[in-house]
């Protein structure tokens, strides 16, 4: 991962951005009879709990049947897992648009950092007023957004008053902020360790910043200790992540019940295909080495990697290769159970290597439309034939196909 180094520590350009409720309220989304009621996701105990039912006293990780004790209307969901990351993905791309410094630290949470943009964003709490109106007309979504110096202080801000909730803590201000707010809120405070600092009459960050480091080392040990120190005072030393470029980029996904069907098999080393070049030139890369993986219902596995002759992100050079690959590896009259694509031996993208290459050219402008269309209105915004017959095998989503893993959409 690479860091993106705070280059003006006297600005709050530290932003968190949580997703509210972020399973229950991506259930009311695709589910619209079930805005504005109380909604429980999960198997067993609480995922999830749309802030209708929060309102009523439920809380993440309670069982169901408590939770339906407090709240009797509540509507149990098991949970569309695979819709949820594609929601995340949604967001992290508009959160993009507003600074390439984004990092993801959980599905529904991420930070940003807008050091450097003062002048592109002068009136900075209206850029992020827009940035969450955007995040809820294009998603549907609702997010709560913080802004400090440190990603501690950011953080306690986006959680302080949600649903929606807006909060800028300007520089010099973390004090005040952090001192009347319970030590819950503090990063790394669970239940059991405010319980015991209450039991020392220790109950706001305030309190807690009196006691001294070597005590709170002792009850908490030495690292934890000294982070829980810090972070009383708003101090947080942890730079915005950025994504690291990858070395290889593969996709796999796995057929119930396997199949010989070659065409059916070719539908999915195509769409395979399709996500890897999405992938690489997203990345701005090209793969010099492409390899295809085939796994048989009697587990028996096969698997063969080619060079490619010239470098390329082009999904119709992959696929070409792969199915070369498949026509050599597939030589049993087994049921294929699992199918995978990958590639290696990455290179940075020349297209000057193609300028004078027609077809190439062409390629190269409609694979970035195709981007630009699936990036703004999703992935099933445009498919190709063999695209279009795996529509009749696999449910669709809002972004993608709703496949036997959750590989097939990434």
């Amino acid at each position: 991962m690479g860091l993106c180094k705070n280059s003006n520590p006297k600005t709050s350009n530290i932003v968190h951005v949580d997703v509210d409720a972020f399973f229950a309220s991506v259930e009311q989304v695709l589910n619209p009879s079930l805005r504005g009621k109380p909604v429980l996701v999960g198997r067993g105990c609480v995922a999830s709990a749309s802030y209708e039912a929060k309102f009523c006293g439920v809380r993440t990780a309670m069982s169901f049947r408590e939770a339906l004790r407090i709240c009797p209307k509540a509507i149990v969901v098991p949970g569309q897992y695979e819709h949820y990351a594609d929601f995340a993905e949604r967001v992290r791309r508009i959160l993009e648009t507003y600074t390439p410094a984004v990092e993801t630290a959980a599905l529904d949470d991420f930070y940003l950092d807008f050091a450097g943009t003062e002048r592109l964003y002068p009136d900075f709490p209206g850029t992020l007023r827009r940035l969450q109106m955007e995040i809820l007309k294009r998603t549907g979504l609702s997010v709560s957004v913080g802004a400090a110096r440190t990603k501690v202080v950011a953080s306690i801000a986006s959680r302080l008053e949600r649903p929606r909730g807006f909060r800028i803590v300007a520089p010099g201000e973390e004090e005040a902020f952090l001192t009347p707010l319970p030590v819950e809120k503090l990063y790394g405070i669970g239940h059991v360790h405010a319980g015991m600092l209450a039991e020392r009459g220790v109950t706001t960050i305030g309190q807690l910043r009196e006691v001294p480091k070597l005590a709170l080392q002792a009850a908490f040990g030495e690292v934890i200790g000294q982070q829980v120190w810090e972070r009383a005072r708003g101090l947080d030393g942890r730079e915005v992540l950025l994504p690291s470029t990858p070395k290889s980029v593969s996709r796999e996904t796995t057929i119930e019940g396997g199949t010989i069907d070659t065409e059916f098999l070719g539908g999915l080393i195509e769409y395979l295909s399709e996500r890897i070049g999405s992938t690489l030139r997203e990345y701005g890369k090209q793969a010099r080495t492409i390899g295809l993986r085939i796994r048989y219902v009697d587990h028996f596995s096969a698997h063969q990697a080619m060079r490619i002759g010239k470098p390329t992100n082009d999904e119709r050079e992959l696929l070409a290769a792969a199915k070369d690959l498949f026509d050599k590896l597939f030589t049993r009259r087994v049921a294929v159970r699992l199918v995978g694509v990958s590639v290696t031996n990455l290179e940075t993208d020349r297209r000057q290597n193609e300028l004078f290459d027609t077809n190439a050219n062409r390629r190269w402008y409609l694979n970035r439309g195709l981007d630009s269309v699936r990036g703004r209105y999703g992935w099933n915004a445009v498919f190709y034939g063999n695209g279009l017959e795996l529509r009749e095998h696999y449910a669709s989503k809002p972004n993608g196909l709703v496949p036997s893993t959750p590989c097939l959409s990434r």
